[in-house]
């Protein structure tokens, strides 16, 4: 419920969103058991070797609002299991649904101190964190430009930082599905729709291009266009909606924006209406 109001994730997202979440939890868990089991390495007479992991410090967690149950949920509890502390910086659409994050993970059982929730701007919460000489890793989900920043910062090693901070970085994608002329239409068009359309395309794995071969371009074009059409825009709280709103205003225009682009560059095949309160 929190997803809905929060990022307007339809019901149907939402609830996708939570059972990801859930994944992560039982995968980390069971990845950190086996991780704690020291690795007998070859020993010499009157020796004994092994191999054991060891927590690398603090972890800060800049997590992105698009997923924002699953991702924070995921890249936290693994720095979790893995003995380290934890700073976790949401988006900034996405405050609430990370503050009940970390109420969990402190109900069951996480140490005082060490999950924390610090929310604010990017361009100045999430940059000092990157920064800070006692941040000794950096898991970030987000945009391309943003993640290339983090991982330019992490590599000069400032005064009093410990070792060389450590970046994961899940940065924006490119996505095409390619039809072949022996495809079957209906799980292609499916495909695409649902792809390119659910959560309004506010994904890094969704589909922004298609490439079809020419025996059967116009078919598929047809199709996708009917399929398209048929799509409910609406209200995220409304469990029939497939469309909902997109993120901010901001993210409106940048849609506008790009539409603009395309009616310049090819044809516009198809524009839904949106809804008249927005």
């Amino acid at each position: 419920a929190i997803e809905v109001l929060e990022e307007a994730k339809p019901w149907w997202e939402a609830d996708g969103d939570l059972d990801e979440a859930i994944d992560h939890l039982e995968y980390y868990a069971r990845e950190a058991l086996a991780l704690a089991s020291p690795k007998e390495l070859l020993s010499l007479p009157g020796e004994y070797n092994d191999y054991r992991y060891q927590p690398r410090g603090v972890a800060a967690i800049i997590s992105p609002w698009n997923f924002p149950l699953a991702i924070p949920c995921g890249m936290t509890t693994a720095a979790l299991v893995a003995g380290n502390t934890v700073i976790l910086k949401p988006a900034g659409p996405a405050p609430l649904i990370a503050a009940r994050l970390v109420d969990i993970l402190r109900r069951a059982g996480a140490p005082p101190g060490v999950a924390q929730f610090l929310p604010g701007p990017g361009g100045a919460v999430g940059a000092t964190l990157v920064e800070h000489p006692d941040v000794d890793l950096i898991a970030f989900t987000g945009s391309r430009e943003v993640g290339l920043w983090i991982v330019e910062k992490a590599g000069q090693t400032n005064e009093g930082q410990r070792g060389v901070k450590k970046v994961i970085a899940e940065m924006g994608g490119k996505n095409a599905i390619i039809v072949d002329d022996d495809v079957d239409l209906d799980q292609a068009v499916l495909g695409i729709v649902k792809s390119a359309f659910s959560y309004a395309g506010q994904k890094c794995s969704a589909c922004s291009r298609v490439i079809a071969l020419d025996a059967i371009y116009d078919r598929l074009v047809s199709r996708v266009v009917e399929a398209t059409r048929s799509l409910r825009v609406g209200p995220a709280e409304d469990p029939a909606t497939f469309v909902p709103p997109v993120i901010t205003a901001e993210a409106k225009a940048g849609i506008e924006r790009y539409i603009e682009i395309g009616r310049g560059e090819a044809s516009l095949l198809f524009q839904g209406e949106a809804p008249r309160d927005g």
